[in-house]
């Protein structure tokens, strides 16, 4: 099992939304807040900002953190097919297949990263 660190990979997909706002609204940074606050996001928290992202986004973390994840993952050119899975150990948990030949496994945790697992056999549809 590798680790990787996920939260970047969220605060990178959501800066492009921030952008969407106009300019007399206050910007919503909680991630960023977060972060530089020296308070740690808890898992449930990370899960709920990943599955807010737009389907697009969601696929870029998912495939960050694989990438991320070691050499099984470098292989990795795209998110295929991804869905939020039962919670792993009470922690978010998506399945992602990668390029429509591997299944990888992303469990969310507490310390901001998050636990892949594979590659293994594609057992979920597009």
């Amino acid at each position: 099992m590798q680790r990787s660190t996920i939260l970047l990979a969220v605060m990178a997909a959501a800066l492009p939304l921030a952008a969407c706002g106009s300019s007399t609204e206050p910007a919503n940074n909680s991630a960023a807040a977060a972060t530089t606050n020296g308070t740690e996001m808890s898992a449930d928290t990370l899960g709920a900002k990943v599955r807010a992202l737009p389907e697009g986004q969601r696929r870029g973390v998912l495939f960050r953190a694989i990438r991320d994840a070691g050499p099984n993952g470098s292989s990795c050119q795209s998110v295929t097919a991804m869905k939020e899975a039962a919670p792993t150990n009470g922690n978010p948990t998506w399945d992602a297949v990668c390029d429509d030949k591997t299944q990888w496994t992303i469990v969310l945790t507490a310390d901001q990263s998050a636990s892949v697992t594979g590659p293994g056999p594609v057992t979920i549809k597009k």
